[in-house]
């Protein structure tokens, strides 16, 4: 199936091309600017680098990279350590509907995918160490007693109510622990 691989290749690359023209003038989204929309524009640069060797999709992953870590926290809490900032997501997808910045979240786990993915990428090797921190975070989401959350609303009030929790909704925090399993072993 080598015609149809080379067509795949061409449809990644008209992909890539367009990401690299928009540099950080991210298309609208349903938010903004968010790190879901960087983080994989990141990984799907380093993926092409990877497959074509093509040193200006490296330059480009780079440049993501370096805005994608701007939605890293960089506290010693493992809430926020290695943990993309998450706005409303407890809101959007948990049970109790509340506003307030999570972390974690299971669409954290976008950047540890980016930053696992700058393997072959010189002058990266720092982020694999970032992809590390980035999955274990998420791995926060599940108790001991196996159960789990979707989000953690991290301030301990929003407008004026109690916060700080774990959200009972347990939904698709499993995506965060198969990358964790799928890039076991960095």
């Amino acid at each position: 199936m080598e015609k149809e691989a080379q067509e795949l290749l061409e449809c990644f690359r008209k992909h890539a091309d367009y990401i690299m023209e928009c540099g950080k003038n991210y298309p609208p989204h349903e938010v903004n600017y968010e790190q879901s929309i960087v983080a994989p524009a990141a990984a799907y640069l380093c993926d092409l680098y990877r497959l074509t060797g093509e040193e200006k999709y490296a330059q480009a992953a780079r440049i993501q990279l370096a805005v994608l870590d701007l939605f890293q926290g960089f506290q010693p809490d493992y809430h926020m350590n290695e943990v993309a900032i998450r706005h409303w997501d407890g809101y959007w997808f948990g049970k109790r509907e509340c506003y307030g910045d999570t972390f974690p979240h299971y669409w954290s786990a976008l950047s540890g995918v980016a930053y696992r993915d700058t393997e072959t990428i010189a002058g990266c090797p720092y982020y694999a160490r970032k992809a590390e921190k980035t999955f274990r975070g998420v791995l926060s989401m599940f108790m001991e007693d196996g159960s789990a959350s979707c989000a953690c609303v991290y301030p301990m009030r929003i407008n004026g109510h109690l916060a700080g929790f774990y959200d009972p909704w347990a939904n698709d925090q499993d995506w965060g622990l198969y990358f964790m399993l799928k890039y076991a072993g960095f």
